[in-house]
């Protein structure tokens, strides 16, 4: 049985200009993976979903990327920690940035918030967010903490005017 959020509704936030646009890849439930997209769509971030570790691997396995990864702290039937070894063995996003997110966690997820934050840190979590009330502003603070000085796509490009010329 999932437990829904309670929202706390964002005031309304700035568009960020294009070279500001970061990619945030989000691996959760439907319902919150939604929920996050879009609050940070709100701000002018492109957001991926995904639901499973498969659909989350065939996003970064390809031509993409992701500036922060967003993973729920409980996956159904499956477990955040194997996609943090996957990720961090991965020398493409070895250092890409990850949130892990207890969005809502039920009566079980409450009992080990400390253990899964502590394990998810030694795995090479970044940050760990409890959130029982989803605030749309605090999660994008706290990602915008995770950002890098400039998006992967504009360092690319970045990259590529400078070879070219």
């Amino acid at each position: 049985m999932t437990t829904e959020p309670l929202i706390e509704n964002p005031s309304p936030a700035n568009r960020l200009a294009d070279k500001d646009t970061f990619r945030i890849l989000i691996l959760d439930s439907v319902e919150h993976t939604e929920l996050l997209k879009t609050a940070c769509k709100d701000v002018g971030h492109s957001v991926v979903g995904a639901h499973t570790i498969a659909e989350a691997f065939a996003f970064l396995d390809g031509e993409d990327h992701a500036d922060v990864i967003i993973c729920a702290a409980y996956l159904e039937d499956e477990s955040l920690f194997d996609f943090l070894t996957r990720l961090r063995k991965d020398p493409i996003h070895r250092n890409t940035m990850f949130m892990t997110l207890a969005l809502a966690p039920g009566p079980l997820g409450r009992k080990i918030l400390s253990s899964t934050e502590k394990a998810g840190h030694a795995m090479g979590s970044n940050i760990f967010i409890n959130m029982p009330v989803f605030k749309a502003e605090a999660l994008i603070a706290e990602i915008k903490d995770l950002l890098p000085l400039i998006p992967k796509l504009e360092e690319e490009k970045q990259e590529k005017g400078s070879v070219d010329n």
